[in-house]
């Protein structure tokens, strides 16, 4: 019994002794912040597989279901094509270029042609400019 009251008065002086820690001003939550040096491997945050690579050697992640066309330019050196995706992270296509599961056959003046193959069967996608809505 004496045991008992020893150790719980020794308990409840540590305890009032303790000084609670406060996060950083900026954030309620403590973040642990993590920093991956390469030395000559392969990043583990990129898949092994689902990427089809381009003559270039760039992997292709854009698909074109995610693709919104906003708009097409054109001079002497052709056709491109300004998009974006679904997170609106904007690129520029040419003809030629890879997508997910197929390329970029065609860019005209009011929109993009996809070819794109599946279980062996190429099918054109098309993406068309949108008007815009009148006021």
């Amino acid at each position: 019994m004496v045991c008992q009251v020893v150790v719980g008065s020794l308990l409840s002086i540590l305890l009032i002794n303790q000084t609670p820690t406060t996060p950083p001003a900026d954030t309620l939550f403590p973040v642990e912040k993590w920093q991956y040096n390469v030395k000559g491997r392969r990043d583990p945050f990129v898949p092994l597989i689902g990427t089809d690579l381009s003559p270039g050697g760039k992997a292709s992640h854009l698909s074109v279901e995610n693709l919104t066309l906003i708009g097409i330019l054109w001079g002497e050196r052709g056709y491109y094509a300004l998009v974006k995706d679904g997170v609106n992270q904007g690129y520029i296509l040419k003809r030629g270029d890879r997508v997910v599961g197929g390329k970029v056959s065609e860019i005209v003046r009011d929109g993009v042609i996809f070819d794109l193959t599946q279980a062996g069967v190429v099918t054109k996608y098309e993406l068309r400019l949108q008007e815009k809505e009148r006021r």
